[in-house]
């Protein structure tokens, strides 16, 4: 698992991206919590597929195939292009980013993709990184790295190698970025796994099967983390004493869980799905070291609705702290965020148009006098008000 000791951050301010899937033209602004939900197939992991695309496609080739081809093969291949544009079509994609703590500076990287009759993958047609020094002044100091190039092209290979600091460090917080999908924890391999200890795991990998070494290595480095750990779970089962980390035999390690009443410590392989997966989500998010991104897909699988409450708090309190992207179908989630509405960001089909979805924001005024009548947003979107939106039909 990645490790990220870099210092620079990036905010993600806005994403304007054309011929992208199913997915209208979009211009969408981005702020440190944002909360998708629609139907499904409406896009919400093509959306959030865009920054794992920029995620993968700026590492470092490991092998002969380059990070950009493999990231590409992720993203659909062929199937990136929207469909009903026929080929020769281009995909733009414009990402807008601020460094953190805010700045007035923000940064443009434009990437046009280019997709060609009996081409199985697209070419870099135009990729360019241009600045913006003060709101409103304009953007420039533009570094033009392609254009008009037809010849298959890397990211990493084109603006790496200009390698102007500024960039490299816009595109090393791309390679810190986290995602996690709560259907792709596995949790038989996290109550099973026997870590090694002197691993230096600080970030759970996309399964989840490292939680222990994770939670170890934390607790090493902080007492205060192991206090905020203990008390999150605390929270969620009061019955909980302590959760610590053991060695167990000479070089492995154990999650030990002691509860009230109990002298005897149970471990994950005794716990419930439930409390197993709330751990890995206290651990993602009371981390001392959250990443620059952190993207969660349906933290609510699995999870006692009586505890979704207490994780949109986890969730809230990380997002003072970094950007968050989470998406639901959970209306008992949605809930709570109901203090949250504009920061809700809802996908839906335009009349007269099937293939596509848009994205909009939710606003204030829409859902005002449905919420001072004493409904929350999830009531709204249990019943499919259309004032929220976001339904099937």
């Amino acid at each position: 698992m990645r490790e990220s000791g870099f210092k620079a951050t990036y905010h993600i301010n806005r994403l304007v991206a054309e011929n992208y899937k199913n997915l209208g033209p979009l211009d969408v602004s981005f702020g440190s919590l944002n909360i998708l939900i629609g139907p499904n197939s409406s896009g919400k992991s093509n959306l959030v597929n865009i920054f794992r695309f920029l995620e993968n496609a700026s590492l470092p080739s490991v092998d002969e195939v380059s990070s950009f081809d493999k990231a590409i093969m992720q993203l659909g291949g062929s199937d990136i292009l929207d469909k009903t544009v026929k080929r020769p079509g281009q995909v733009n994609l414009e990402f807008y980013l601020s460094p953190l703590p805010p700045e007035e500076v923000q940064s443009r990287l434009r990437l046009t993709l280019l997709f060609v009759p009996g081409n199985r993958f697209p070419v870099i047609y135009r990729e360019d990184v241009a600045v913006e020094r003060r709101k409103g002044e304009g953007f420039n100091d533009k570094m033009l790295f392609r254009q008009n190039q037809h010849e298959q092209e890397t990211i990493e290979g084109a603006i790496l190698a200009a390698g102007p600091i500024p960039l490299y460090n816009l595109l090393g917080s791309f390679s810190h970025w986290h995602f996690y999908n709560a259907n792709s924890m596995n949790l038989k391999r996290i109550r099973e796994a026997e870590p090694k200890v002197g691993q230096g795991d600080r970030y759970l990998t996309a399964s989840g099967e490292n939680l222990t070494l994770v939670l170890h290595n934390l607790m090493e480095d902080s007492l205060e983390f192991e206090e905020r750990i203990n008390q999150a779970m605390q929270g969620i089962w009061p019955l909980t004493r302590r959760i610590r980390t053991v060695f167990a035999g000479q070089l492995s390690l154990a999650v030990q869980w002691y509860i009230a009443d109990t002298p005897e410590p149970f471990y994950l392989r005794e716990m419930s799905d439930g409390l197993v997966r709330m751990l890995c989500w206290a651990t993602i998010l009371h981390s001392p070291q959250l990443p620059a991104l952190l993207v969660i897909e349906e933290p609510e699988m699995g999870i006692h609705v009586a505890w979704l409450e207490v994780l949109a708090h986890w969730i809230k309190n990380a997002s003072l702290k970094t950007q968050i992207i989470i998406s639901t179908h959970s209306p008992d989630l949605l809930d709570h965020f109901t203090d949250e509405v504009e920061n809700v960001l809802v996908f839906s089909a335009p009349e007269r148009d099937t293939g596509h979805f848009a994205i909009n924001r939710l606003t204030q005024e829409s859902v005002a006098s449905w919420l001072q009548e004493g409904w929350k947003l999830g009531d709204l979107y249990r019943v499919g008000d259309p004032s929220v939106g976001g339904w099937p039909w």
